[in-house]
């Protein structure tokens, strides 16, 4: 053989490496967005962020948009981010000392963790709802961090599988996650050796809504035992004001990220109020506008919203300009769909009133998330009407961090700050 013969598959190889390589960058730069200022707080979470945004506009973002349907959108974002999910949190090690079980409470799944030989640090208890726009999301996706949390506060803690719309519409999934914890309340003593008095309700967006609604129903009708506490996470709270601060800067700054976006918060609230968005997708930019809230109704969000007015004349985005609010695309079918729920408290848990019963409460929010305003205006609230309220923005903070709280510094911090308050908590309960 010649060594010209000997040279050409060489000379192959590092052409195949060559293309391959610059097809990667070419990849690479055609995905790349500069992120905001301030977006995550470290070199290291901005350089993690740096891969895994695009990652997700690549794994789920950019394919959904490609459905004619909503609901064939649902299920691919469930199955990427189901697929993706199992990538995380591998960093957490319970050491063999969190016992965790499937039971069936009532008719609803929950996964049960256990500190081992019951061996806690309280007698309390804490109920963990998931996010996911009432559409995606499950317990095993939130499994790494309540792995985590139940095992840094050595405390029992639940986490409830309830139905998801379009399949389950509202109010199913509250419905889901009431039975769940009256079974807790009702067997938790016996079965776990649990203090009832000394329970937390825990909610990660939408799941903060259902967390709500479940504090607040527990209150009006004066339940027993009351709960302990309530910590909602980025909770999704109201649909009737979606040209808020935080809503309005997305749409200037953060439009075509793998973050929360109207169009999607907009979906999965209409999904969950039982709306074929096979058939209605057409409102959406209606509803994006406001343009689904009747004028008879206007009065009572914006009194119960007035906190919103605040926010606007002092919280700023590093100096980045805010668009102002723009014309309201009005939807008389929209308004007649959307009228039952958007000032039902069960549904949009803002709207509740009489907000003075509700139990000692912390509320986070994050800085680049379109619901940071309606989560800061019912802490506001709460405080208002005498509620015990801790508050914590978190500055470089983004929507749904949490599910990274092994991967980036801040959602870690955030985590460690609820672990506290919630220790704090329980142990504050003289039973």
């Amino acid at each position: 053989m010649s060594v010209k013969a000997e040279k050409e598959p060489i000379c192959i190889k590092y052409l195949i490496i060559g293309i391959a390589s610059f097809a990667l960058l070419t990849i690479g730069h055609s995905l790349y967005k500069p992120l905001p200022d301030g977006f995550t707080v470290s070199k290291w979470d901005r350089a993690v962020m740096h891969v895994v945004e695009p990652a997700l506009r690549v794994a789920y973002y950019y394919p959904s948009h490609m459905f004619s349907k909503a609901s064939s959108m649902v299920q691919w974002t469930r199955s990427a981010l189901n697929v993706l999910s199992k990538s995380l949190g591998l960093g957490v090690n319970t050491h063999g000392e969190i016992d965790i079980k499937w039971h069936n409470w009532n008719g609803t799944p929950v996964k049960v963790y256990v500190p081992l030989n019951n061996k806690t640090s309280t007698d309390g208890a804490v109920i963990f709802i998931h996010g996911g726009g009432f559409a995606l999301g499950n317990v095993d996706m939130y499994d790494s961090l309540v792995r985590r949390m139940a095992y840094e506060m050595k405390t029992l803690f639940i986490s409830i599988e309830y139905r998801l719309s379009p399949e389950t519409a509202f109010p199913g999934g509250l419905n889901d996650c009431e039975a769940a914890i009256e079974h807790l309340f009702e067997f938790g003593s016996t079965q776990f050796g649990i203090d009832t008095s000394k329970v937390i309700i825990m909610g990660d967006s939408a799941g903060g809504n259902l967390a709500t609604v479940v504090a607040q129903r527990r209150a009006a009708r004066k339940a027993l035992p009351r709960l302990a506490g309530q910590v909602l996470i980025y909770p999704l709270l109201q649909m009737a004001d979606m040209q808020t601060v935080s809503y309005r800067y997305f749409h200037s700054r953060l439009d075509g990220y793998a973050l929360v976006d109207p169009e999607s918060v907009a979906y999965y609230y209409m999904f969950y109020a039982g709306i074929n968005m096979d058939e209605k997708s057409y409102l959406v930019p209606s509803v994006m506008s406001n343009g689904h809230v009747a004028d008879h109704l206007q009065n009572e969000i914006d009194e119960i919203m007035a906190y919103e007015k605040v926010i606007e004349s002092t919280l700023t985005y590093r100096n980045s300009s805010v668009p102002k609010r723009w014309a309201v695309r009005q939807s008389l079918e929209a308004q007649q769909l959307m009228e039952p729920f958007l000032t039902n408290p069960d549904f949009s848990p803002m709207m509740r009133k009489d907000v003075f019963n509700m139990p000692p409460t912390m509320v986070v929010t994050c800085e680049f998330d379109v619901l940071r305003d309606e989560g800061m205006i019912y802490a506001n609230r709460l405080q208002t009407a005498g509620v015990p309220t801790t508050a914590i923005n978190y500055k470089n903070g983004f929507h749904a961090m949490l599910n990274f709280h092994s991967e980036l510094y801040e959602a870690s911090k955030a985590v460690t700050d609820i672990e506290q308050w919630t220790l704090n908590t329980i142990n504050s309960v003289h039973s």
